[in-house]
């Protein structure tokens, strides 16, 4: 990928999860993947692979060097949210009353290879 002077080719895997898990949720799982794709399009990122599974949603994507992957993971999570909802009102509801959609924390890896230690250390340590 190029940005003006600067060619760059930065890969991020980045994984987190729902809280608490629903039937809701997994009705939504198709809709979440065409909101993420759609949220990367606009923000220029480019998705190489995306899983939306039971247990967490895992993303891989290219993205400008100028942005932080945690803006990233926050646009992703901000957005998915507030569309997930206006799509799903019945889980507005359902949230509002355990404080958010998705658990606070996230995995952020660089590389092609996301480790499989890592992500299972990743989702031991919130309890999945």
């Amino acid at each position: 990928m190029t940005k003006d002077h600067c060619h760059y080719f930065v890969k991020y895997h980045l994984v987190w999860c729902p809280k608490p898990k629903t039937g809701d949720f997994y009705d939504a799982a198709v809709a979440l993947k065409d909101i993420l794709f759609s949220i990367c399009s606009r923000y220029r990122y480019e998705v190489h692979s995306l899983e939306v599974s039971n247990d967490f949603i895992h993303i891989f994507l290219s993205a400008d060097p100028s942005v932080a992957p945690a803006d990233v993971i926050r646009t992703l999570k901000s957005v998915s949210t507030v569309q997930l909802f206006q799509r799903f009102p019945d889980m507005r509801t359902f949230y509002s009353r355990r404080g958010s959609l998705w658990k606070k924390g996230y995995l952020v890896s660089t590389g092609d290879i996301l480790d499989p230690k890592i992500l299972k250390k990743f989702l031991d340590e919130l309890n999945l």
